[in-house]
Order: C-alpha cells, then sequence, then structure tokens
C-alpha cells in the first residue's frame, strides 16, 4: 500500500548586506548599451556575486561582495535572476543593513531595511549554479588605464560604423599594439605599457561596454582566457566576454612611402576640419609644391557651399617636384575625429596617393590612424 507522502518545504535562505556595497556593485557591473535588463545573482555561504550581461550573453561584468551574515551552508550556492530595475532601487533608496529572504517554494525575494518589518518582496526565477567551470590561464598584468587607452584609440573608427560600412568585427591587441577600424580608415595604437606576450581580440559590439567596465578600474587587472573567453580581473570585478571576431593584419599600411610629411598645430588643424565638416563629411587633402614654398590645405566638397583653409604647419619631408599637385579625398567626420582624439600640441600629418596618415606621441605610446587606407 503506498503511503502518503508528506512535502517538506524548502529551508528560507537569509542573509545580510549594507546597502552601500549593492550600490557599489551596480555602479561597477552597469552596461550602457545592449543590457539584457536582467541581473543574475549568486549566493554563497560568505560572498554574493552580481552578474549583468548583454541580451545575447556574449559579454558579462561581475561584482563579488563580502555578506555580513547568511544561514546558507558552506557547500551551497543559490543561483537566481531578477530586473535590473530591483538592483537599483536597492542601491538608491536605501542606505542601511538590507536583510533578504528567499523562498524557493514560491519564487520570491523579499527584504527589508533595518529595523523595518516585511513589507517589500518580488518574483524572481531560481537558476542553477555553474560548477566545474574550465579556470582561466593567465595572459598578463597591465594597468587599466592604459588598456582603456588603448582600446579607445583603436575603436576611433569602427565604434560608429554601421554593417553597411565594412568596419572590421574585432579589434586586436597583439605585440605591444592595439588596432582595428575599417575599409576607409584604420587606427594603431602602440604603448611601451602594453605587454608584448598579450594577445587578444574584442568583438566590435563590446567595444562600448567593455571600455566603460574598464574605465571603472583602478590600478593592475590581470587579463585572463579559456578556450572560449577572455577575463579582465580587477579586485572584485570581473569582465568578460565569448572570442569572436577577426581584425585583418594592418600594420604595413602605417609603412608606406609618403610623399610628403608635416608637423601640424593640433589646435589649428581641429578647428579648420570642423568648420569644413558642417556642410558635408566630403573632404579633400590637397599638397601643392612650388620652389619657393609647400601648401596643405583643406577642402570641403559640398554642391551648396565650399571651405578651403591651409594647415599650417611645418614640412619635414617632400618626395614631389616642385610644380606637383596631389589629391586625395578623404572622410571628414573620420578626420575630425582622429584630430580631436590627439592629445598633443602638434601631429605629423602624411600623404600620399593612397592615404592620409595622422600621427602623435607622448612618453610612452605613438598614436597613428590612416585614412582612406584601404580604398
Amino acid at each position: 500500500m503506498l503511503q502518503d507522502q508528506v512535502l517538506v518545504p524548502a529551508p528560507v535562505r537569509k542573509f545580510v548586506i549594507h546597502s552601500d556595497r549593492l550600490k557599489s556593485a551596480a555602479r561597477a557591473i552597469s552596461l550602457p548599451s545592449r543590457s539584457s535588463g536582467t541581473i543574475t545573482m549568486m549566493l554563497s555561504a560568505n560572498t554574493l556575486q552580481l552578474r549583468e550581461s548583454t541580451s545575447d550573453n556574449g559579454l558579462t561584468v561581475a561584482a563579488t561582495l563580502d555578506l555580513t551574515r547568511s544561514n546558507l551552508a558552506e557547500d551551497e550556492i543559490v543561483g537566481l535572476e531578477l530586473p535590473k530595475q530591483l538592483l537599483a532601487s536597492w542601491s538608491h533608496h536605501y542606505d542601511c543593513e538590507l536583510s533578504f529572504e528567499l523562498d524557493k517554494d514560491q519564487d520570491v525575494l523579499a527584504w527589508r531595511g533595518s529595523g523595518r518589518s516585511f513589507h517589500m518582496k518580488a518574483s524572481v526565477r531560481f537558476v542553477d549554479a555553474k560548477t566545474g567551470a574550465e579556470e582561466p590561464r593567465h595572459l598578463a598584468e597591465i594597468n587599466a588605464r592604459a588598456l582603456y587607452d588603448a582600446i579607445g584609440y583603436a575603436a576611433l573608427l569602427i565604434e560608429k560604423r554601421t554593417a553597411g560600412s565594412q568596419a572590421f568585427d574585432g579589434l586586436q591587441i597583439s605585440g605591444g599594439a592595439a588596432r582595428s577600424g575599417y575599409l576607409g580608415g584604420v587606427s594603431l595604437y602602440r604603448s611601451t605599457t602594453l605587454p608584448d606576450a598579450l594577445s587578444f581580440i574584442l568583438p566590435k559590439r563590446n567595444v562600448t561596454n567593455a571600455r566603460t567596465a574598464i574605465s571603472k578600474m583602478q590600478g593592475a587587472v590581470v587579463v585572463a582566457e579559456t578556450d572560449e573567453a577572455l577575463f579582465i580581473k580587477s579586485g572584485s570585478t570581473e569582465l568578460s566576454w565569448i572570442k569572436t571576431g577577426k581584425c585583418p593584419a594592418m600594420d604595413g599600411i602605417f609603412c608606406r612611402p609618403m610623399a610628403a610629411t608635416f608637423d601640424v598645430a593640433v589646435a589649428e588643424a581641429v578647428d579648420s576640419a570642423t568648420i569644413a565638416r558642417i556642410a558635408s563629411d566630403r573632404g579633400r587633402i590637397v599638397l601643392e609644391t612650388s620652389d619657393h614654398d609647400h601648401m596643405l590645405s583643406l577642402l570641403s566638397i559640398s554642391p551648396a557651399s565650399r571651405y578651403n583653409v591651409a594647415f599650417k604647419g611645418t614640412l619635414r619631408q617632400c618626395s614631389l617636384t616642385s610644380g606637383s599637385k596631389l589629391e586625395l579625398n578623404v572622410n571628414l567626420a573620420d578626420l575630425h575625429r582622429v584630430l580631436l582624439s590627439v592629445r598633443t600640441p602638434y601631429a605629423e600629418i602624411s600623404i600620399s596617393k593612397l592615404g592620409l596618415i595622422v600621427k602623435s606621441a607622448g612618453a610612452d605610446y605613438v598614436e597613428t590612424s590612416a585614412l582612406a587606407a584601404l580604398h
């Protein structure tokens, strides 16, 4: 004879953490674009990990926090998903210790502030905790600011590109350099702060989120990888993304012979590019030589208006004969973006029939962009 089975309710999990810790985690993991809108919580006896991912789960930022206390067993892990707005409300509206209770039978998370009775609760979805994940292999340590600068410059000409403009689908860091671009322009960042052994590709779609996460990190960060993913860790915060994307070889573009090179005052060049692109993004760089002078000028091409100005600069070298003229069409938005990124008072501008190169150097870096380089 079958006996009636008595269902024993699952024990209520309890944990306590201060709202300041949740506020810090919310800032660290917040994604500015393509967020799934969901926070994953992984709760153990002593820690709480909060993770936010992109909608395709291709990139994740996680923060691990120490709990004030909990009633979980030492080897117990509980996972759940909740709306991003909940984490935002805890960090914005509380300034005290928060006590939480998890009811797995009812799929409910309840909480209260210090000294208050329970009156807030929300539905959550419990998930299985992943175990036995591959241990990441250490690649390198690098200063967070150096990594942020490298990715930022290499992404100059890809972040605003659509699929129709044939942007590379990856930003590559390797051999002490960061590089990426599209068929109309490429950027190369070299620095002594980038370890030669460090090598990875950041998918184009993850550039904005990755830079935002790295901007919140300080000091040395650890870069590691598995066969499937890349990890960047700083203290209790970890950024990771699924490996994908490609970036073609481009260093040779910057070694091409140039017809002429000028040292140009950056502030005045930025002003000229700003005015030139008001009417149109189509522009032309013109080099004219004579027995007495070599002039580099910028021309805006527009049916409605024309703007023509000479770049103020000093000639460094020119291989053209006297009386020669060289013209090169450029995207003025790209030129303006590149000039705005220059951090030095002067920059080298070189021209050939194949492209325009803008180069600047600091104490530990060289930034170089080539426009119209792959057409």
